[in-house]
């Protein structure tokens, strides 16, 4: 599973030259032509560093989210999700490695697996539970079962195309099932602006107010916090798609056009 779809690279108006070895020509591409793969593991290495430790104490006193009293079982679904997630999000910077794939397709595939299996299907099933449970309020509520539900489709769908050989579909599929994984760590990052622009905290010790507030930011938060991820990898699988195609056209006009 990848979102890559670099090929062999050739010589500019020509083809491939006979002197390059196959290993040559699947070497992947240099790391500032993948600028964005460091960064990314960055990014989610802080992320993990910061949430993930204190539910590995299954303390529900130390949980970001408060659990819901009413439901007993909220508290572990919720440590099931966030742990499944964590395997999710690891797994899926390692599918958006290049190298990797190219250079270890058995630590691609296996990792892949995991992604699916041990990653999404659980944690989207969990995520489903806690929605219904979240004391967050319906627009977080709804937000986190429409995430899950889409976050388990787009994985399935990606998995079935590659089951079945369509290599280019489970590519597209999966760059989706990708964006929406990254979704938590965008809705944190929102989280945080709003603190600091148009949702800053309550100076107010009223419990209902610090509960509204929470709630409203949650909402706000969780929505494009997985809306806008999508539609970026919606825009950059259409821009890279029309760009093959005029790469596509080009080189049939060279090839059809008379020689001097």
């Amino acid at each position: 599973m990848t979102i890559t779809t670099t090929q062999p690279e050739r010589s500019p108006g020509g083809p491939p030259d006979p002197r390059r070895t196959a290993g040559d020509r699947q070497a992947p591409p240099r790391w500032w032509r993948r600028p964005w793969v460091g960064p990314l593991a960055l990014v989610v290495a802080v992320f993990l560093a910061m949430d993930v430790p204190r539910y590995l104490t299954f303390d529900p006193a130390e949980s970001k989210i408060p659990p819901n009293p009413q439901y007993p079982w909220h508290y572990p679904v919720l440590v099931v999700h966030i742990l499944c997630g964590t395997v999710a999000i690891v797994t899926c910077c390692l599918q958006v490695w290049p190298a990797l794939r190219q250079q270890y397709p058995k630590v691609h595939r296996v990792s892949g697996r995991l992604y699916v299996a041990a990653g999404v299907l659980p944690g989207g099933l969990a995520g489903l539970a806690v929605a219904y449970a979240s004391p967050s309020g319906l627009s977080m509520q709804l937000s986190t079962a429409t995430t899950s539900v889409l976050w388990m489709a787009t994985a399935v769908a990606g998995l079935r195309m590659a089951r079945q050989g369509r290599i280019a579909d489970h590519r597209r599929w999966m760059v989706r099932s990708f964006a929406l994984t990254l979704s938590i760590v965008v809705s944190r990052v929102l989280g945080v602006v709003y603190d600091h622009t148009i949702l800053p905290p309550p100076v107010t010790q009223s419990v209902p107010e610090l509960i509204a507030w929470g709630q409203e930011r949650a909402g706000l938060a969780s929505w494009p916090g997985w809306i806008l991820p999508l539609l970026i990898a919606e825009w950059w699988l259409v821009e890279r798609g029309a760009g093959a195609r005029h790469r596509a056209r080009q080189a049939r006009r060279t090839a059809a056009a008379p020689k001097a």
